[in-house]
């Protein structure tokens, strides 16, 4: 247990600076986007679609985080 606690922390520190730009990012983009849909009065299904679609399009077009060990199994 204590070897999982280690290796999942070394991978936060690891990949710490992209955990914070990936946060602000989705952040921004939940709040840019409902302040826009609420401002054009657009429905709220089309506002969850479209904050989908944005959280993938993102996923896909980011570089995936990076393991600081190799795994033991």
């Amino acid at each position: 247990m204590d070897a999982r606690r280690k290796r999942l922390l070394a991978y936060l520190s690891h990949n710490r600076s992209q955990l914070v730009v990936d946060a602000a990012v989705l952040l921004t983009w939940l709040v840019g986007s409902a302040a826009l849909f609420r401002w054009l009065g657009l429905p709220v299904w089309l506002h969850y679609l479209v904050l989908f679609i944005g959280v993938v399009v993102y996923a896909r077009v980011t570089p995936n985080w990076e393991r600081p060990y190799r795994s033991p199994s």
